[in-house]
């Protein structure tokens, strides 16, 4: 059973689309348990394993309606505190990540559960997050221990009620059938096999599996592994005469150089329901492993200068060493819900060596020939780079992680521009106006913007996308939405007609100016209402 949560959406009219979609996935193995009156809960947590900045927890509880988790610093702690501050999750045996953790760092974990009769803590569990880079076992007072190194190796699991814990080791037979669909084949020690069909993201288009948690469905969306074609298949049994995965999940990352791949999955064998548990740590055979830049000197990518509508960056690869890097607001990034490997991949350019880019609002790029740059004031850009196999047949495997840097432009400076406005004629989809620009106007852009929608920007969906003002915001939308060449009035303008306006609606003309100086100024008329048809 999964469970998303999701934090903010919002979708505004066509010229204000902004997405900001964060969802939190905690996939369970087994369904909710149905309380029992009269018998209290119970919930115990146990360390899977720990990494420099993450750790990953087992919950398991009996008869509970609600039960919760909390990092604490080890002092005194009721249920009620943990139920009601910590966080919330449902399920039955749930495994999940704890992220944002800093490394050689001491950290406390409870959780807490609640029925009817009442509510219980269960036992902390105190562990300590690895050096920086590195990754570890279940180095809590109730974890295991790791064996890493790129070898096959498998960390102790915790002890599940009905739970096999497996030990895998090595994988075979993993291929890309289409651009989003990985398949891949884990073997056990004694011989069996794991077959899993892994359903990504429709732009992933490389042999790179994308991090996250997948879940059993047999549909084909995005982190799923399709139940029809993936199983489990006894030593010496034919693929034919396997078992289909019923229920669970796999959480895919990577961690030292290799992937880092935990599976809890079910099975029904001839009606019988059969759970097994898995940490490999490991190559992924047919798969590209994102290692990240191990030059061990500089950074792959080095910014150098950001503006108000530009920013210079450095993309440091040796010479002849190929590399993808692509540039986008990080606005229309979160509206993808997509991962690092496949936006580089699918829309990253190829290049190679070492290269300095000017990114200039309105230029095109000097070696990516027909690429326009897009630069808005006060707004966040990310930049990424990975570093690419370029040998034959192999241009979209990455060679190394991708490496993200987001960069926030800065506020243009404020000018002293004039402008003046004569509204003449208002018709049923349209009006005739006159702009007059003063002596110290180089240009100004203007917008017809519906009143309502601009409305709702000033009551607080500026501070939603990313900007600081009301002002701001505007001063970054108008000229996009001033895209006609007639709508950047480079000198004064008489008897202009602006067409196509709905009839009967509100407008507020917006005017952006730009004085001799490049100083910018914000510019808003009273509304006005066209026409009756």
């Amino acid at each position: 059973m999964k469970v998303c949560q999701i934090l903010n959406l919002l979708y505004n009219e066509p010229f204000f689309r902004l997405l900001f979609v964060a969802i939190c996935a905690i996939t369970a193995l087994n369904s909710c348990q149905k309380n029992i009156d009269n018998i209290a809960p119970t919930v115990s947590i146990t360390l899977i394993e720990v990494g420099s900045t993450s750790a990953t927890i087992s919950i398991v509880t009996k008869n509970a309606d609600e039960y919760a988790y909390m990092l604490y610093d080890g002092d005194t702690i009721t249920a009620e505190q943990v139920l009601s501050e910590g966080g919330k999750v449902t399920g039955g045996d749930v495994g999940f990540r704890i992220n944002d953790l800093e490394p050689e760092t001491t950290y406390y974990v409870i959780a807490a559960a609640r029925n009817s009769v009442g509510a219980v803590l269960s036992e902390s569990v105190k562990f300590t997050t690895s050096k920086d880079g590195e990754t570890g076992g279940g180095n809590g007072d109730n974890g295991g221990n790791s064996d890493n190194g790129g070898n096959g190796g498998n960390t102790e699991l915790p002890d599940i009620d009905g739970v096999e814990n497996i030990v895998i080791t090595k994988t075979q037979d993993g291929r890309w059938y289409q651009p989003y669909n990985y398949y891949v084949t884990m073997v056990r020690d004694n011989g069996d096999r794991i077959v899993l069909d892994f359903y990504t993201l429709d732009e992933t288009m490389s042999s790179y599996l994308p991090y996250g948690q997948y879940s059993v469905g047999n549909s084909y969306d995005p982190f799923i592994i399709h139940s029809e074609t993936s199983g489990y298949i006894p030593y010496g049994v034919s693929d034919e005469n396997g078992y289909l995965f019923t229920d669970g999940y796999v959480s895919v990352d990577v961690a030292n150089g290799y992937y880092s791949i935990y599976l809890m999955l079910t099975y029904d064998e001839n009606g019988t329901q059969k759970s097994i548990q898995a940490l490999y740590n490991g190559l992924m055979s047919g798969a590209s492993v994102p290692k990240g830049d191990n030059t061990g000197s500089k950074e792959l990518i080095e910014v150098l200068e950001v503006g108000s509508t530009s920013f210079r960056f450095r993309i440091n690869a040796e010479e002849g060493q190929y590399w993808r890097c692509s540039v986008v607001d990080k606005r229309v990034y979160d509206q993808t819900a997509s991962n690092p490997g496949a936006w580089v991949v699918t829309y990253g350019f190829m290049l190679e060596g070492t290269l300095t880019f000017d990114w200039r609002n309105g230029e095109m790029c000097e070696y990516v020939p027909g690429y326009m740059m897009n630069v808005s004031s006060s707004t966040d850009y990310l930049i990424l780079a990975a570093l690419m196999d370029y040998s034959e047949g192999q241009e979209n495997n990455l060679l190394g992680g991708v490496e993200i840097v987001q960069v926030h432009t800065k506020a243009e400076a404020a000018g002293q521009g004039t402008v003046e406005v004569n509204i003449k004629e208002i018709n049923v989809n349209g009006i005739v106006f006159d702009c007059t620009l003063g002596d110290d106007v180089w240009c100004c852009y203007v917008a017809m913007m519906e009143t309502a929608n601009l409305q709702e920007i000033k009551d607080g969906k500026y501070a939603l996308a990313g900007y600081d003002s009301y002002e701001e915001c505007m001063l970054s939308l108008i000229p996009g939405l001033s895209h006609d060449s007639m709508r950047q009035f480079l000198e004064s303008q008489v008897d202009y007609k602006w067409d196509y306006l709905k009839y009967s609606t509100s407008y507020t003309m917006c005017i952006k100016v730009v004085d001799m100086d490049n100083g910018v100024s914000f510019i808003e008329l009273e509304p006005f209402t066209t026409d009756n048809p």
